[in-house]
């Protein structure tokens, strides 16, 4: 007889991804995962969750992470930093990559209907419903 082997996500649950493999250090993998959990949550309770989003929210969740990394950066140093060479006012590189995090994360939000505003535009996920004969006291037999 073949083995049964259980696959993640069948209950409608996407699996986390191994934030490892996007993160160095444990802050930004433990920020990762603390997203993660809260945006599933919401799509959850709002019936909106999929295997299939299961990309989407984890590009949303790397967006949050790198913006608050470039965040902090950029609080430090500030939007405008002489250059390297040359002395003169430029944009600070993290001031882009926050900007372009944020455009990221607002778009995906849109797109998983997860912002406030977009939240009763997206259709619910229908599950499957089960088939009962007889009202539910008899036995399905098909």
């Amino acid at each position: 007889m073949a083995d049964i082997i259980a696959l993640e996500g069948g209950d409608g649950l996407p699996p986390e991804p191994n934030w490892v493999r996007y993160f160095g250090r444990k802050a930004d993998r433990d920020a990762a995962s603390e997203h993660w959990k809260r945006i599933v949550a919401e799509m959850r309770s709002a019936e909106k969750l999929a295997v299939a989003n299961t990309h989407a929210i984890q590009r949303l969740v790397v967006a949050y992470v790198s913006y608050d990394l470039a965040a902090k950066t950029v609080a430090k140093m500030g939007p405008v930093i002489p250059a390297p060479k040359t002395k003169v006012p430029t944009y600070n590189p993290w001031w882009t990559v926050q900007s372009n995090a944020a455009s990221q994360a607002e778009a995906l939000e849109k797109q998983l209907c997860i912002s406030p505003r977009d939240r009763g535009t997206g259709a619910k996920v229908e599950r499957k419903a089960r088939k009962q004969s007889g009202g539910g006291y008899l036995k399905n037999r098909g």
